[in-house]
């Protein structure tokens, strides 16, 4: 969300508590519509600051330093990578996904389409984001 939608959306919200009825009705309606409007629901737009316990710990991410060697990440992971491929595809088209989160998802993309393919590291990110989000 940019900086003005941010601001737009404040606003709306402040005069939700104005005394005239009529006001605060057009302010719900308002920030409504522009939700509506955006793609988003108010469940994308008003998340957690902490995931729901149980959706998915830190073990889930490699939170390895860049550039360090990922073999230590476990055995590799069977089959081609054509699943997560579909996961990164369906992350993409999600709705409410952030700017930078789509270039991630893009350039792991540009990666499976190469002749490396994805590493097992990009590839347990995947999964873990799309369990996270519950794509499927």
């Amino acid at each position: 969300m940019n900086e003005s939608e941010r601001m737009y959306l404040l606003e709306r919200l402040e005069r939700l508590g104005a005394e005239d009825d009529a006001e605060v009705l057009q302010a719900a309606r308002e920030l409504a519509a522009r939700i509506s409007d955006g793609g988003l629901d108010w469940d994308e737009l008003i998340a957690p600051e902490d995931p729901p316990e149980g959706d998915f710990d830190a073990a889930d991410f490699d939170l390895e330093e860049e550039g360090e060697d990922d073999a230590e990440d476990g055995p590799p992971l069977e089959g081609d990578g054509s699943s997560e491929v579909q996961l990164l595809q369906k992350l993409l088209e999600r709705k409410g996904t952030s700017r930078a989160l789509k270039e991630e998802l893009q350039e792991m993309r540009r990666d499976a389409a190469s002749e490396e393919g994805l590493s097992d590291m990009d590839r347990r990110y995947i999964q873990a984001l799309a369990k996270r989000l519950s794509v499927r």
